[in-house]
């Protein structure tokens, strides 16, 4: 029961609108790195490195985004300029990037806008 409540408060906390006085916990995130989470926020600002490597940054723009989305492969076709401002859910592997949370993404069903 204590570990459901408390995925339940990781992931809710990235589902909060992003303020000056929220912040990532960074020991409740090392717990999860490596397992499928879902995760909510708004996409800020994006970065299309080539034709199978895109990422979002999420609640808030680089280098302060909440998390960021990392989408590899060809699978998932987006219209970035749309995307931008929207919330969505992204499900998959978490992980860190240089200390980071960062969520990896493949397949179109792995992302669901809200």
């Amino acid at each position: 029961m204590k570990k459901g409540l408390l995925i339940a408060f990781i992931i809710s906390s990235f589902t909060a609108k992003a303020s000056a006085q929220e912040k990532f916990s960074l020991a409740q995130f090392e717990k999860y790195v490596g397992k499928k989470v879902t995760l909510c926020d708004t996409v800020y600002s994006y970065k299309i490195f080539n034709d199978t490597l895109t990422m979002l940054n999420m609640g808030g723009n680089y280098p302060n985004q909440r998390f960021t989305v990392v989408i590899t492969g060809k699978e998932i076709v987006l219209n970035f300029d749309d995307i931008k401002g929207k919330h969505i859910c992204v499900t998959g592997d978490l992980s860190k990037y240089k200390g980071r949370p960062e969520v990896l993404i493949y397949h179109p069903n792995q992302i669901a806008f809200k």
